[in-house]
């Protein structure tokens, strides 16, 4: 284990599985205390339990993005326990595959509600604690679909431009007063919700892997090597600023 993050209290939403996990892993390795914030119990359980075994104490919070009671309610805990909160990695989200023309008001609200405004009131409950400590790093994981757009992702990329555009805004508000606010978008990562879309365009694996200068897919863990960077103290000039972890997918243009 490294000792980046000693002693840092760190938060990572919808850290049961995939990304999350992963950071919460690598953060743990860095000899941060985590915290895994999850929706689903079993999942969020499973994880902590997961981590135990690797020698990483990563205790389980329930929380639901979507109430920002909720999320207040976690930092208070966490704070009220530890005295402080050094990181907060909003990293849950949900994907909707859909046509613009036929999405419901309901499949929009519902991806709206944990992609964007879920992850805009975590990041105030944040804020509000380590703004009072004159320190603190939260990090937004958006997606390259916020940058370059594709048919059926209408919603998904809104949301995922939102949280890149929130994120140099809070960046900018809050640089004077202690608190980074950074983000990463990642490619066409390996993760359940890729393989989601796999299971709809069966094909979708090999263009994608065609369409990646890199000619593969990514992984959580190159994300949360990433993640480790952006959040430790070697990252401390970078503010507002949203790292494509891609593989070089928005820079080619091509096809």
């Amino acid at each position: 284990m490294s000792s980046q993050l000693t002693g840092k209290i760190a938060v990572i939403t919808g850290a049961g599985r995939g990304i999350g996990l992963a950071i919460a892993r690598r953060f743990g390795q860095a000899s941060a205390q985590v915290v895994i914030a999850e929706i689903d119990a079993e999942r969020g359980a499973q994880a902590a339990h997961t981590l135990h075994g690797e020698g990483i104490a990563a205790p389980f919070a329930p929380l639901d993005v979507r109430d920002p009671a909720q999320s207040a309610a976690l930092v208070g805990q966490v704070v009220g326990e530890h005295g402080r909160l050094d990181i907060w990695v909003n990293n849950a989200g949900v994907s909707t595959i859909a046509p613009a023309e036929t999405l419901s008001r309901q499949q929009w609200d519902d991806l709206m509600a944990v992609n964007l405004s879920g992850l805009f009131f975590c990041t105030q409950a944040a804020a509000q604690a380590m703004l009072a400590q004159g320190r603190g790093v939260i990090l937004n994981i958006a997606s390259v679909t916020g940058m370059l757009h594709s048919s059926g992702r209408a919603a998904y990329s809104i949301s995922k431009a939102g949280v890149i555009a929130l994120t140099e805004a809070l960046g900018v508000e809050w640089a004077n007063r202690g608190v980074r606010v950074v983000g990463i978008a990642p490619g066409v990562i390996e993760s359940e919700m890729a393989q989601a879309v796999f299971d709809v365009e069966p094909t979708g694996r090999t263009s994608y892997e065609r369409r990646t200068p890199l000619r593969r897919l990514g992984t959580a863990d190159e994300v949360a090597d990433a993640a480790l960077f952006l959040v430790s103290d070697e990252a401390a000039y970078i503010t507002g600023e949203t790292m494509r972890v891609d593989g070089g997918w928005v820079a080619y243009q091509m096809f």
